[in-house]
């Protein structure tokens, strides 16, 4: 019989005190492995595998009767030694060992007692005691070619007795599980400076109902793995979240392929900074090994396919836009036609480019679009037509229209919606859509879908922000706007792009994590109850695109050109927690 796995020790403990605990494109995918089987990875628990720097030397945590000890195993060519008990470890429940990035000390969880001396520490949570189930945290540092005495960490970071899984960040700040200022158990970071470890803060990361366990940070703190509980009886899931200017993108769940097994826990980066090691129960396909049957083992995947695509994300994107300002490509269905505008204000115009092989034409302005500002083309799913921008008047022979946007009125930059068929030898004659879409002068940012439904941006008439509103298409009539549920008015949102199934939609909005000065990228997904709640991608731009196959987003950023982003994880991450 194998012992419990940590994560299930500690679930034991908070739900006895009543307290409950509560992606890669296809083509992408990775399989983990099994790391040194039947030397380190064998017939007892293991987890949390630490290295140091040069990869040599790896310290673990495994289970030791029915308490944890930190082991560790050297490396020669490529056969590991067999593990023994560190120096500092193997009298009191030792965990989650943490490497420093210059291997000078390690960190690790231990219920020992802050003077080294009596009783192992107790949990406490309220009123509840868990005799011996306290967990701290402490350093011990490298002496020669062994360790020295272990230190607890300050009370500034051992604030309460369950305080575990340290992760260590190249300045020395310090990511962990703590307790939250309501005594629940939180993500935590204390920074380190002149030697000191500085007051803890929580790390805000995705939805704030989800439950965030045992953090892995990169050296240079880019990129954090963590494990996610969604809700109280789901499993924990591995996930990747990344470091912007806005703070930490939502995570990114690593997918079935890394995530099988019941739970995927322990996160820890190798000495490459692109290897995660991880504990799991998953099963090595066809082992019939009996230790390979029960419990926890360590595994480990590469990182290289989300790194790499995180490098690429929001990229300047290859086209016929070359130029400053050119915004909003809109693709036929195959992809071999693109409309995009040009220009800046009022000089702006439509834009065509052909594609031949791999290379485009070059763009030529639109015949439709000589004379007035057109902007923002969306082409609709079938390719037959283009809804635009424009500021041309609704009667032949008038004057360009006003718009009324960012609080004062903008004389000959007011927009309509219009319409123009594509046909064999290129296109018709524009034709603006009716009053009930357009019902002032300030319309922008048209999207469609496959039925023929609209979504679109205009002020909100009480408080004059933008608001994202759909119009379906019933009997060839666009029918009463009406706004998105999530669009509330009280912060910007627009220039949708929505899939043409709408499944999902992309957005730009000023709500949190924008600022002033960048407005973020927001996808939601269409529920049975509606949209779900909008995630921010991480990324910062407006006027976004779709691509035909849906896998790439287009934006424009705040370097005034056409940025692409590739949506492959959000929509596989989707597919999987469908």
């Amino acid at each position: 019989m194998r012992r419990l796995p940590m994560f299930a020790v500690l679930f034991a403990i908070l739900f006895d005190m009543g307290s409950a605990v509560a992606s890669v494109a296809a083509n992408d995918t990775v399989t983990p492995t099994l790391f040194a089987p039947g030397v380190i990875s064998g017939p007892d628990d293991e987890g949390a595998a630490a290295f140091t720097p040069d990869g040599n030397t790896v310290y673990f945590m495994r289970s030791v009767g029915d308490d944890w000890a930190i082991l560790e195993s050297q490396r020669t060519g490529m056969h590991w030694s067999k593990p023994r008990p560190a120096s500092f470890s193997g009298h009191w429940r030792d965990l989650d060992p943490a490497m420093a990035t210059d291997g000078s000390y390690l960190v690790f969880v231990s219920n020992r007692p802050a003077s080294g001396d009596g009783s192992p520490i107790d949990s406490v949570r309220g009123t509840h005691r868990s005799p011996g189930q306290g967990m701290n945290l402490w350093r011990v540092s490298r002496q020669g070619k062994g360790w020295g005495v272990p230190v607890r960490l300050p009370d500034t970071v051992n604030t309460c007795s369950m305080t575990f899984a340290p992760s260590i960040a190249a300045d020395g700040s310090l990511y962990y599980i703590g307790c939250g200022p309501d005594n629940s158990l939180r993500l935590k970071h204390a920074a380190y400076r002149d030697g000191r470890y500085q007051s803890p803060e929580l790390v805000a990361m995705g939805d704030a109902d989800v439950q965030i366990r045992d953090p892995a940070i990169a050296p240079d703190q880019s990129f954090m793995v963590v494990s996610i509980q969604r809700a109280p009886k789901q499993p924990y899931r591995l996930a990747i979240a990344f470091a912007t200017p806005q703070g930490w993108s939502v995570p990114q769940d690593l997918g079935d392929e890394v995530n099988a097994g019941t739970h995927a826990m322990g996160a820890q980066i190798g000495p490459d900074h692109r290897t995660l090691y991880f504990y799991s129960d998953r099963r090595v396909p066809g082992e019939n090994a009996d230790w390979n049957q029960h419990g926890d083992n360590l595994w480990q995947v590469s990182l290289t396919p989300w790194l790499d695509a995180q490098a690429k994300a929001g990229a300047v994107a290859d086209g016929p836009w070359q130029q400053n300002n050119d915004a909003s490509p809109a693709f036929s269905p195959d992809s071999k036609v693109v409309v995009f505008a040009r220009g800046k204000g009022i000089a702006r115009r439509l834009y065509v480019a052909e594609r031949a092989g791999a290379d485009w034409s070059p763009s030529m302005s639109a015949l439709f679009s000589q004379a007035w500002m057109d902007l923002e083309p969306a082409m609709s799913p079938d390719g037959s037509y283009l809804l635009f921008v424009s500021n041309r008047p609704a009667q032949a022979g008038g004057a360009a229209i006003d718009g009324f946007f960012n609080g004062k009125p903008q004389p000959g930059r007011g927009g309509n919606l219009w319409r123009v068929e594509r046909n064999a030898t290129g296109w018709g004659t524009p034709q603006r859509l009716p009053d009930a879409i357009n019902t002032g002068s300030s319309i922008y940012a048209p999207a469609v879908a496959a039925d023929g439904s609209l979504y679109f941006m205009k002020p909100d008439s009480a408080g004059g922000e933008f608001r994202l509103y759909l119009s379906h298409q019933q009997g060839g009539r666009y029918q009463p706007p009406q706004a998105l549920n999530f669009s509330d008015g009280v912060t910007a949102d627009f220039d949708p792009a929505v899939a043409p199934d709408q499944s999902f939609i992309v957005f730009s909005s000023d709500r949190p994590p924008s600022t002033a000065t960048d407005s973020a990228l927001f996808i939601a997904f269409a529920t049975a109850a509606g949209w779900s709640t909008p995630q921010p991608l991480g990324v910062t731009g407006t006027e976004a695109r779709l691509s035909p196959d849906l896998a790439t987003l287009y934006y424009s950023g705040a370097d005034k050109r056409i940025h692409s982003f590739s949506l492959a994880r959000w929509l596989d991450q989707r597919r999987t927690r469908s």
